[in-house]
């Protein structure tokens, strides 16, 4: 048992960083969230419904950044670096640094999150692209899944633009094998009146075609009930699969089905005595199979969404929060990317949406929200909602210290430190690291020998890769060109790289002679 598991219906009113870190690898089967966004709007300072006074920031200043997130994100993660650095070029301080500031977040939440799980990110177009970028850093572009559009408002436009009506959801697999439950929308009145005219005490149904294209020489080719199908180049078909083989079933409509009746006669029999076959007025017409509306599900769910509106002001869900979410659109999520009893994770609960939909689909589930006063706005909407006759100390717990990993793992951004020959440990910041590193080696990639016109080309990688038990100490560091970072990755030692690239025979020859036996 993790540690997660044995934290289902936990709430931490704190920072999510330190909780997060507490949680175990592999632990979490889904993150669903809506972080705040970098609109730019400032701080919101609001009352909610139970009179609770909640604060709401969304614009970012590198004062609220760490100064020794930036230097590991540098050292550890240079793709990720590179897209932050760009952002903060591209759209300003306010950006880059809210990028490093969610970024130290995203890393731990894709450590927590188990090999077959996902995550929605909850975005408006503001910052979306930005995110998307800094996600295919962290998740890998091929464990993209989908761009979710949510049209949150209709008929709203104003100045010189298109109306801005929908967020952006990210959502990213850890894996090519992940959770995935299809999801089915109703369907359109207008269709069904139109496809399922008949009506009988089962309810609507439309007549199905009971054979499929080609002649057979087996008994599905043979008569039945005085039809033969080959005449029409037909064989006789049953369902044994999908909808109307599970409706079949599901209803008890006939006892065994379809094992008991291993020939296509046989099954046509019971299908016309269970009253599941409908024989057109016209005397010599083809039998059909009676397909019920019931057992035939809607469209599915497309990256689009327009049938789920906004909260309105009136709206029994509203608690007041300035960002909540329709419950109906995170049970959409929680239900398409887990199964009953997994683990969903919302570091940024907010009003608890997430929370509320993993209860009410008898989900596990963890929130984190830093703002204390939300505690009260979160308790009253549990108790309302998922058990309003428990009390809350019942429901949810609410510990005051973070949790305390049980896996023995590291942390995925440890702080960078550098031991000093006067044996005092102190972390030097990476660009004075990549200094010394050339003063030592040259300016000059130490994985395939090509020097670079800039030294910012360099990045500064592991000799030993922590997952093989290095750590970070000056003489354990070295740099490396990004092709030779991305292949060596956290799996080779530099040796190795150095091998991996001779064999592609991408070296500087003499340089390769030289350093061969290093």
């Amino acid at each position: 048992m993790t540690n997660s598991t044995a934290l289902n219906r936990t709430l931490f009113l704190e920072d999510n960083l330190p909780v997060m870190r507490g949680l175990d690898s592999e632990s979490v089967d889904l993150i669903a969230t809506d972080p705040p966004f970098n609109k730019g709007v400032g701080a919101f300072e609001g009352t909610t419904k139970a009179g609770v006074d909640v604060e709401f920031k969304d614009v970012w200043h590198w004062g609220d950044v760490q100064e020794k997130w930036v230097a590991d994100i540098e050292g550890d993660h240079p793709r990720l670096y590179n897209v932050i650095r760009a952002a903060n070029s591209a759209a300003g301080d306010g950006m880059g640094a809210f990028l490093c500031w969610m970024s130290v977040r995203i890393l731990e939440m894709h450590r927590v999150l188990k090999p077959n799980g996902s995550i929605y990110l909850h975005c408006d177009p503001t910052a979306s692209h930005y995110l998307k970028a800094m996600m295919d850093a962290i998740f890998g572009p091929e464990n993209f899944r989908n761009e979710v559009v949510w049209k949150r408002h209709s008929g709203r436009t104003g100045g010189k633009q298109f109306g801005r009506v929908h967020d952006i959801i990210l959502f990213y697999s850890n894996g090519s094998d992940y959770t995935w439950n299809k999801q089915h929308l109703p369907h359109d009145e207008g269709y069904v009146k139109r496809a399922y005219r008949h009506k009988d005490k089962r309810g609507r149904f439309r007549v199905d075609n009971l054979t499929a294209p080609g002649t057979s020489d087996g008994e599905s080719g043979k008569s039945w009930r005085g039809i033969d199908p080959t005449t029409r180049g037909n064989h006789w078909r049953t369902p044994t699969k999908g909808g109307m083989n599970d409706f079949i079933i599901e209803n008890d409509l006939i006892p065994g089905w379809p094992d008991e009746y291993p020939g296509v006669h046989a099954r046509l029999d019971v299908l016309d005595e269970a009253g599941l076959i409908f024989w057109p007025a016209k005397q010599g017409g083809m039998p059909g199979l009676k397909r019920y509306l019931k057992s035939a599900k809607g469209p599915g769910v497309e990256d689009i969404i327009t049938d789920i509106k906004r909260l309105e002001a009136n709206s029994k869900e509203r608690t007041g929060y300035p960002t909540q979410k329709p419950l109906a659109l995170y049970k959409r999520l929680v239900a398409a990317s887990s199964n009953p009893g997994d683990m969903v994770l919302d570091p940024f609960a907010g009003c608890a949406t997430t929370c509320v939909a993993a209860e009410q689909l008898g989900r596990q589930w963890i929130g984190i929200d830093i703002q204390e006063k939300a505690g009260t706005v979160i308790r009253d909407r549990l108790q309302d909602e998922v058990n309003g006759s428990m009390a809350w100390n019942d429901i949810v717990r609410t510990p005051t210290e973070a949790p305390e990993r049980t896996d023995g793992g590291d942390p995925v951004v440890p702080e960078l430190v550098v031991i000093g020959r006067e044996r005092d440990e102190r972390r030097l910041p990476i660009r004075e690291v990549r200094e010394r590193l050339i003063l030592s080696d040259g300016q000059r990639c130490q994985g395939c020998g090509w020097q670079p016109p800039y030294p910012d080309y360099l990045q500064v990688d592991h000799k030993k890769p922590r997952s093989l038990g290095g750590g970070n100490e000056m003489d354990n560091l070295t740099l490396l060109c990004d092709p030779c970072n991305r292949l060596k990755s956290n799996k080779l030692t530099l040796a190795e790289l150095r091998l991996a690239r001779a064999g592609e025979g991408r070296m500087d020859e003499e340089w390769w002679e030289r350093e061969r036996w290093r």
